[in-house]
């Protein structure tokens, strides 16, 4: 058996993707349905019947943009600057690239020859000069230049004669094509062990992207200026695109072409009925590599979607356009042939892929959009039929996201549209389905769970309203402004909506942050398929354009709440956030024991502290398709305990919500969870104890039972580290997991280290360490960003260890402070009864925190106090008791 037959049987047997960081998801059918409307097969989705009996009844523009949209953004470019500066960007764009779209150019654009795609195109060159070489490549692309990509790592330019693309296969289905690969060894694309690139066919896609997007720019500029011109150079570009689109194979970005009939490949596409065209030395095996994951037409990553989504709303913002003369810029002809050769043939690789994922639901959205525009009932039922599954089934029954927050965001971009395109959406006149029903007056902003997602990502905002690494989500993901002007638009009883785009925008809403949100990640020279924004990269700023269509005029007269962010620990996501300040955007405390699942990590129980701008215990976050990503997936990357040196496992692990409490000046939250097998305990509980003003710790407790070493793991933020309390020193041999420059110490008593953050805050974390503990730091693995800018980087690692099979309790505080002056003075165990003496620049503040139940003695000027209960805390200041809580259990 081959390598390619062996691993292929591996992938399927898995059912896991590992190759693009990301796996097969399947959704869950909500069990209980919003409404019983018939779901057509795939025979029916094939069958354009309806379409030809329904296509004159669409009222256009019926999308995303409609005619109360259109008049909104005349008035915001009317009466606004911010909405003018965008109108004349887009006009200005157009200008600058119109002149391009001639006859000759457009075939250069869009050729006949299948495009490949932007990803899956390692560099040789960067493999010859010993530089790290992502999967992907790192390359940049204009259309000044639209035959060449540039490596942007080692500036080499290709196609390149030192790197030659001397493989050639020949395709024999339809027009023949010639499909061309680079020579010499090949690499391993993830688990594809024999990977070609092919420059050309990358390029080939970019072109077609950019085509695409000006496409649909060029229909936008028509609709606002009503400039014929614009609309008739939109309709030159969609008629060479449904020429060619009809010939153009399935295939993958790994360069697998599925040489026949697109609809023979998309219903057969891992049981093809003639061998795949694949570059040697990989054997045909009559299936395309993962299958629909990275299957496309106009690309190849398994987003159709992002190709067809332009075209679509394109074709519906101009096919309505008129000459000076009032005759129809569209001939019949020419409507016929868009909508069935471009728009239609792209959705029957869609409707074949009948899994749910965080792509899947995109390609849906796609597929109903042409149902939409073209009046094909059946094919807006499958993207209703996905997006009813994704709001009750991938995101979770508290709306929080199944994944992580970047995953959770990358799926709302691939439904937003197909909500306010179906807004209002009704069945043609006289249509029934197979059950009799019909669809009218949809609304899924409030017939549906769509309203808690909404909700979700508003609650899971820190203070910075950025989002918290946990789990595959990169550090600095936001709610984009565009996300944000939908909530405002659609949710006016919201008012915490309309508080947290003016804190974006400013009070008055003239100013704008632009696209400076989750998408910050990729640029759009990188053309970054698989991150699903919420509006066309080709656009300037586009999130103004969701500002000029779906802001209401005047909307800055209207008052907001106070923007403010509630303690919340969703029962389903099962990760507790704490927070501080009056608002509750001084810092976050998070502990998650979140089960683990589709892009989560080895990170259950683990604690991530935030305040003031800055992460005082942090997480390295997401490094998306890096080879070494597992080093920031690992247990060791996290602020958690490993047991035996191991990473925590995956399947079978859950997690358990024990306590979750907030009082004034002391919050709580414990949970458990099942992270090691040979564990009996594991858990852990954090409280977040605020004085106010800014000043506020963390005490940590973590208990723990089995296996034969326990290390609780944190790792600071920066290098700028002091260590007090404690000398730890290097010893010859000394080696602890994969870390550098390793020193040792016993860690009996307290002790502190602390260190200085980007924006100047200092961290101090105590350690009150047990009998028999020992301390090591070193340097640990630190790199959190997937384009290597920061390649090499370490942390400091600190690991507190304790051996044997009895019940360790690790406790810990830390604290955030600026300036010199720290709040918490001095930390101390009370003997040995559990209660945490925590002596601050006010007073004394005691925590008790039992296995099971305990009791805590307070002293202070009048007399003795005696608090019993599972958890209490006291403060006393001025020989004052202060306040005081107690929970039993």
């Amino acid at each position: 058996m081959d390598n390619k037959t062996a691993n292929r049987r591996d992938f399927i047997k898995q059912s896991t993707l590992l190759g693009l960081g990301m796996y097969l998801s399947p959704f869950a059918l909500s069990s209980t349905p919003h409404k019983s409307f018939d779901y057509p097969d795939t025979e029916q989705l094939l069958d354009w019947t309806d379409w030809k009996m329904y296509r004159h009844s669409v009222n256009h523009p019926c999308l995303t943009i409609k005619e109360d949209n259109l008049q909104a953004a005349k008035e915001n470019i009317k009466n606004y600057d911010w909405a003018r500066v965008h109108f004349d960007r887009i006009d200005a764009i157009i200008k600058q690239h119109i002149g391009k779209i001639t006859p000759d150019f457009l075939n250069s654009m869009v050729e006949e020859t299948t495009p490949g795609d932007p990803l899956w195109t390692p560099c040789p060159s960067c493999r010859d000069k010993g530089l790290p070489v992502h999967p992907h490549g790192l390359w940049s692309w204009d259309v000044e230049n639209p035959e060449e990509i540039q490596c942007t790592e080692c500036d080499a330019v290709f196609p390149n004669s030192e790197y030659p693309e001397e493989i050639v296969l020949t395709t024999t289905w339809g027009k023949p094509q010639k499909l061309t690969y680079c020579g010499g060894d090949p690499f391993v694309i993830f688990k594809y062990k024999e990977g070609r690139p092919s420059f050309t066919a990358n390029i080939r896609s970019r072109k077609v992207q950019w085509i695409a997007g000006f496409c649909q720019t060029l229909a936008e500029g028509y609709l606002l200026t009503g400039n014929i011109t614009y609309a008739a150079t939109c309709r030159e570009i969609l008629l060479r695109l449904a020429k060619c689109y009809p010939g153009w194979l399935i295939h993958v970005g790994y360069g697998e072409y599925a040489d026949m009939d697109p609809k023979t490949a998309a219903l057969n596409m891992m049981k093809l009925p003639e061998p795949e065209l694949c570059p040697p030395p990989n054997v045909p095996d009559n299936a395309l590599w993962t299958g629909f994951w990275s299957a496309g037409r106009a690309s190849g990553v398994g987003l159709e979607s992002d190709f067809v989504r332009k075209v679509v709303t394109a074709y519906d913002l101009t096919c309505q356009a008129k000459k000076s003369d009032e005759r129809p810029l569209y001939t019949e002809k020419d409507k016929y042939k868009i909508e069935k050769d471009l728009l239609l043939e792209s959705t029957i690789l869609l409707v074949c892929d009948k899994k749910l994922n965080n792509k899947s639901v995109s390609n849906r959205t796609a597929v109903a959009l042409v149902g939409m525009c073209v009046g094909h009932p059946g094919l807006l039922r499958f993207g209703l039929e996905g997006f009813n599954m994704t709001v009750d089934g991938w995101y979770l029954p508290d709306g929080t996201t199944s994944e992580s927050p970047f995953y959770g965001l990358m799926t709302l971009g691939g439904i937003w549209d197909m909500a306010q395109a179906a807004h209002g959406y009704s069945d043609p006149s006289g249509y029934k389905d197979k059950t009799g029903q019909r669809i009218d007056d949809l609304d899924l902003y409030h017939d549906s769970n769509y309203k808690l997602v909404w909700e979700a990502f508003f609650k899971g905002l820190q203070g910075d309203l950025k989002y918290p690494p946990y789990a595959d989500s990169f550090e600095n993901t936001t709610l984009d402004v565009a996300y944000v002007e939908l909530m405002v638009a659609n949710y006016p009883e919201k008012k915490e909506y309309l508080a947290l785009l003016k804190e974006l925008c400013g009070d008055d809403l003239l100013l704008h942050s632009g696209s400076a949100g989750f998408n910050s990640e990729f640029t759009d020279s990188e053309v970054e398929p698989v991150l699903r924004l919420p509006y066309d990269l080709t656009k300037p700023n586009g999130a103004l354009s969701f500002s000029m269509y779906y802001r209401k005029p005047k909307l800055e007269k209207e008052k907001g709440a106070v923007l403010s962010f509630p303690d919340w620990c969703p029962q389903n996501l099962q990760i507790g956030h704490l927070r501080t300040g009056l608002d509750g955007r001084e810092s976050l405390l998070l502990l998650s024991a979140s089960p683990w699942g589709i892009h989560h990590e080895n990170d259950s129980l683990n604690l991530y502290y935030w305040k003031n701008g800055t992460s005082l215990l942090s997480d390295l976050g997401y490094l998306w398709d890096h080879p070494l990503k597992p080093n920031n997936i690992r247990a060791l990357a996290h602020n958690t305990v490993l047991i035996d040196e191991e990473n925590q496992i995956s399947k079978g692990r859950g997690g358990e919500i024990l306590l979750f409490k907030t009082y004034p000046k002391v919050k709580i939250m414990e949970m458990a969870s099942t992270a090691y097998s040979q564990a009996s305990v594991y858990k852990r509980t954090a409280v977040l104890v605020d004085h106010g003003n800014g000043h506020s710790y963390v005490v940590d407790f973590f208990r723990v039972q089995g296996g034969e070493i326990q290390d609780y793991v944190f790792h600071a933020s920066s290098k700028q580290l002091t260590i007090n309390g404690i000398s730890p020193v290097a010893k010859a041999g000394l080696s602890l997991y994969d870390f550098k420059e390793t020193r040792t110490s016993n860690g009996k008593g307290t002790w502190n280290s602390q260190w200085i953050s980007e924006n100047g805050m200092t961290t101090r974390a105590w350690s009150l360490g047990q009998e028999g503990e020992e301390m090591f730091v070193g340097d640990g693995w630190g790199q959190k960003d997937w384009k290597n800018a920061d390649i090499g980087a370490t942390l400091p690692y600190f690991v507190r260890r304790k051996r044997g099979d009895g019940l360790q309790t690790f406790v810990s505080v830390f604290e955030g402070f600026d300036g010199e002056e720290s709040f918490v003075k001095n930390v101390a165990l009370v003997d040995k009864t559990g209660v945490v003496e925590v002596e601050t620049s006010l007073g004394k503040d005691y925590i008790m925190y039992m296995h099971g139940n305990g009791e805590m003695s307070i002293e202070h000027g009048k007399g003795k106090e005696i608090l019993s209960g599972h958890f209490a805390a006291a403060s006393v200041q001025k020989e004052e008791l202060v306040w005081m809580e107690a929970l039993s259990l």
